[in-house]
C-alpha cells in the first residue's frame, strides 16, 4: 500500500513541474505554428516541447534578387536587422546623398553651395547614426 502511494505522490509532484505544463503555441498559418501570438486562435500542447524561440533575424535569409550585385545584395544583408522605418529612412538618404552632392559641385551660388552642403553633413551624420 505504501508503494502506492509513493508512486502516486511521485507522478503528481512531477505533474506540477514546469517542464511538464502545458504550453500554449498559437496557429499563425495553415502549416505554422509560433510560440508569441501571431494569431488568437490557441492549440494546446501537451506533450510535444517547442523549440527555443529564434530571434526574427535569423529567420530572414537574403538571397540574391535578379539582376542584384553582390554590393547591392551585403547591404541588403545588413539592413535587415534594422527596424522597417529605419530602412525606409536608410532608402530615402541613399537616394538624398547624391543629389545633395551634385548640388555642391553644380551650385549656381555660394548661398546654394553651403545650404547643400549643411544638408549633406545633416544626410551624412544620419546615416551614420542609423548604421545604413
Amino acid at each position: 500500500m505504501r508503494k502506492w502511494i509513493y508512486a502516486i505522490a511521485a507522478v503528481s509532484i512531477g505533474a506540477l513541474s514546469p517542464d511538464a505544463q502545458a504550453q500554449a503555441a498559437y496557429k499563425c498559418d495553415w502549416h505554422s505554428y509560433s510560440e508569441q501570438p501571431c494569431s488568437t486562435r490557441i492549440v494546446r500542447t501537451y506533450d510535444a516541447a517547442a523549440d527555443a524561440p529564434r530571434s526574427k533575424t535569423a529567420e530572414v535569409v537574403a538571397h540574391r534578387l535578379p539582376g542584384e550585385t553582390s554590393q547591392e545584395l551585403a547591404l541588403r544583408r545588413h539592413r535587415i536587422a534594422l527596424s522597417g522605418s529605419d530602412r525606409d529612412e536608410c532608402a530615402r538618404l541613399d537616394k538624398k546623398i547624391p543629389v545633395e552632392q551634385e548640388r555642391t559641385r553644380a551650385g549656381a551660388s555660394q548661398f546654394e553651395i553651403d545650404e547643400a552642403q549643411d544638408t549633406l553633413i545633416e544626410a551624412r551624420k544620419r546615416f551614420n547614426q542609423l548604421r545604413c
